[in-house]
């Protein structure tokens, strides 16, 4: 990988983390939160700092385990449990991905205090030709050894440029067959977990608030077509939500994209059993002699 690509990853992960920690410094306080507030305060400083958003800030409460960005204000009451604020940079469509779980209440505490641990437990082992399913395996055993469950459904995923999602999964489960780690590789590397007595999976539902575009030919509709120009100028391939553009197109014109395959969705994911779900996030540089962890500060 060549070194001007490298520091544009490292880059995009240092405007990640200093976004995330001052996310968490701006929570910490509050008993009463605003989930658009946060997720907008998230993308401005993204902006403030020299980046571009990769994807809408997710602020996924609870049971919500990933893929949720508010369009409204939504004010809620956090006392206790667990509050994931996932965030993406890009620098000239170089990505950072990664997350963090504010938790309030102690049982919620130690399990955002594993997770975290797993997750940097996991980054000790990564390096050329390990094998993704026996890192899943790895997480999946730790996670269960210390009294919890991970979310086998979810995974981390191989990034590329301008692609969040380059084609391979890093598991959060043991996988017989699997890819293995290549040099050059870059990986959002990811563990979900909840209770042991959680279902350990999730269910997609509805409204979705985040999508992509998927397909670029012109549409007679001329309203439609500048929507989709505009979701192509400013967005190319990456998520966004229709609240980045809500004095001009409305939530309706989006799914009628969404209708006509222009665009797809990525419905929020709900833990089956409604346990909650505690998420952290680092995005590496795998490397022939080296890890970079981008996003740890």
């Amino acid at each position: 990988m060549r070194e001007d690509i490298i520091e544009k990853y490292l880059e995009a992960g240092r405007i990640a983390a200093k976004v995330l920690k001052e996310v968490r410094d701006f929570v910490t306080p509050k008993k009463k939160i605003d989930l658009l507030e946060i997720a907008e305060y998230a993308e401005s400083l993204t902006i403030k700092y020299g980046g571009m958003p990769a994807f809408p800030c997710n602020v996924d409460l609870n049971e919500v385990a990933a893929h949720y960005t508010p369009l409204t204000s939504e004010p809620v009451v956090f006392d206790e449990g667990l509050l994931k604020v996932d965030v993406g940079v890009h620098i000239d469509g170089y990505i950072a991905d990664t997350a963090i779980t504010i938790a309030r209440g102690e049982e919620y505490i130690e399990m955002a205090r594993v997770n975290e641990e797993v997750l940097n437990h996991v980054i000790d082992e990564i390096r050329p030709g390990r094998s993704l399913g026996e890192l899943g395996r790895l997480i999946e055993e730790e996670v269960y050894s210390r009294g919890y469950k991970v979310i086998s459904d979810l995974a981390g995923h191989l990034i590329d440029r301008y692609n969040l999602h380059a084609g391979k999964n890093f598991p959060n489960t043991g996988e017989p067959i699997s890819s293995s780690i290549k040099s050059g590789e870059v990986y959002a590397v990811e563990p979900f977990i909840t209770f042991r007595d959680g279902a350990g999976s999730v269910d997609r539902v509805e409204p979705t608030h985040i999508f992509s575009l998927v397909k670029t030919k012109k549409i007679k509709d001329k309203r439609l077509d500048g929507l989709r120009k505009l979701i192509m100028s400013r967005y190319g391939p990456l998520p966004f939500t229709p609240r980045w553009f809500s004095d001009k197109y409305t939530y309706e014109d989006v799914v009628k994209l969404e209708s006509m395959k222009y665009v797809r969705g990525y419905p929020p994911m709900i833990e089956k059993s409604f346990r909650p779900v505690s998420q952290f996030e680092h995005t590496v540089i795998v490397l022939d002699g080296d890890v970079l962890v981008t996003t740890r500060v």
